[in-house]
């Protein structure tokens, strides 16, 4: 039987993975000059999709790209059933990006008849992931007036950077500040956190990346009544005095983070299990099958 990660689709046909797709001019390469966004399958199945679609096609109409007609809901997900039975994946949870790049020359400004090229690639997606060890890193999150957060944009060298910092730290992940100080996200999540029964989560003015899951995990707290939430700017010293901590994506959904440099937090707290379970039944409801 083929294992997985041994093709991708390459402007709508399956193509094998180790077969140079990308030539070197490409401004996507040279640049880092495109879009992506992730998301996770459930043996089949599809949760949220057309949302990030829509994010991947708000960041490519930022760019000045044109949305063709493959890259359109319907057609993304017939590819996308092709592609899991390719890799055997259409009965394990698998995690797929969609990558969408420009060709051209050198130079900033883009030209006008530049060809636009997407990729999408499907792999094994973990059964469980290890509850992460955030590090404060000197890297910031650039600011949403030099790079949009509204879109996952190619050009991640920061993000790059405060990874190998956290990694030099002891850290799964970096935790990000803004250039003023206040708590940001992850390279890879968004945050929250509770102390009593408050929980908190940075709002959108902390150049954070509004995620998906995000948005999912805060219409549940609203929902529960349980826990009021309060979006602000929050310096590092609040977040560290917090009962506990969690991140959330679409890949790894809502998990504990166990610990932000030298401080610890409850990995078992009861806000973060009834979240879990809220997403997961929410997730299971509306779960949608590729065909």
């Amino acid at each position: 039987m083929e294992t997985s990660n041994k093709w991708l689709i390459f402007d709508g046909k399956i193509t094998p993975a180790d077969q140079p797709v990308v030539p070197a001019v490409s401004r996507g390469l040279m640049y880092g000059d495109g879009v992506f966004d992730t998301l996770r399958t459930y043996k089949g199945k599809t949760f949220l999709l057309k949302d990030h679609l829509t994010r991947l096609h708000a960041g490519m109409r930022m760019l000045g790209m044109q949305v063709e007609s493959e890259l359109e809901t319907e057609a993304i997900k017939e590819q996308l059933r092709k592609l899991l039975e390719k890799q055997h994946l259409t009965h394990n949870d698998a995690i797929i990006r969609l990558q969408v790049w420009r060709d051209g020359q050198r130079g900033y400004h883009p030209q006008g008849n530049s060809s636009t090229h997407y990729s999408i690639t499907a792999s094994t997606c973990p059964e469980d992931f290890a509850l992460p060890k955030l590090a404060t890193v000197d890297q910031r999150r650039i600011p949403s007036q030099s790079m949009p957060s509204s879109a996952k944009f190619t050009n991640g060298i920061n993000y790059i950077l405060a990874a190998q910092q956290a990694a030099e730290k002891g850290g799964d992940d970096a935790l990000m500040q803004t250039i003023d100080g206040f708590i940001s996200e992850t390279t890879i999540a968004n945050l929250f956190w509770i102390k009593g029964d408050m929980i908190f989560t940075p709002d959108k003015e902390c150049d954070l990346i509004p995620g998906i899951t995000r948005k999912v995990v805060l219409d549940i707290i609203e929902e529960n009544g349980q826990w009021e939430c309060q979006k602000g700017k929050y310096s590092l010293d609040h977040l560290l005095e917090a009962d506990a901590v969690w991140i959330c994506n679409s890949v790894r959904e809502v998990l504990a983070v166990e610990k932000i440099d030298h401080h610890n937090f409850d990995i078992d707290h009861p806000a973060i299990d009834e979240l879990q379970n809220r997403y997961t039944a929410l997730r299971r409801t509306n779960a949608k099958l590729l065909r």
